[in-house]
């Protein structure tokens, strides 16, 4: 029997998309002194904790890790396209077919509706897409013609801790 060999389909500039939007990539909360504040005296206890301790790379770890919420804390989103085409999906020019997902599902975050597709790689973070402007269950009834749905999945754990952290 001969082997059937699976052609990669790709997305290309002749391809009309299903959907397309625009939407920031993430909400930035407004962050006041006090918050800032709370995280340099965390860092501070926790660091001369460490340091009494003698955990040299444990103290380092902490500095290092206030730094990197500091940063983060002063970003805030940018604006992406987004769209959904019969091969794949695109934000800005990065182009991802179907056949690089396991399944998708849609689920509500506070104000916005948020689309995410399970990647086929091991330790990959799911692909999330903004939906704004664009009419999720479409979106949704066109998806599952490609990739199966999971219903049951929705916010993980991190955006909890992130939006409680106000992230």
């Amino acid at each position: 029997m001969a082997k059937v060999k699976k052609v990669k389909e790709t997305i290309t500039s002749i391809d009309k998309p299903a959907f397309f939007w625009q939407a920031i990539e993430f909400e930035s909360q407004e962050k006041n002194k006090s918050w800032f504040l709370y995280l340099f005296l965390i860092a501070i206890v926790l660091c001369a904790a460490f340091i009494w301790l003698k955990l040299w790379l444990a103290a380092a770890v902490t500095i290092a890790a206030a730094f990197a919420l500091y940063s983060q804390a002063s970003t805030s989103g940018k604006k992406k396209s987004y769209a959904i085409y019969n091969q794949g999906v695109t934000i800005d020019n990065k182009v991802y077919t179907f056949d690089q997902f396991k399944s998708f599902w849609i689920f509500p975050s506070e104000e916005r509706i948020i689309l995410r597709f399970e990647q086929l790689k091991r330790f990959a973070l799911p692909i999330e897409m903004r939906i704004e402007g664009e009419n999720a269950d479409q979106i949704r009834l066109f998806l599952a013609k490609h990739l199966p749905e999971q219903e049951e999945k929705g916010e993980d754990i991190m955006d909890k801790v992130n939006r409680w952290i106000k992230f």
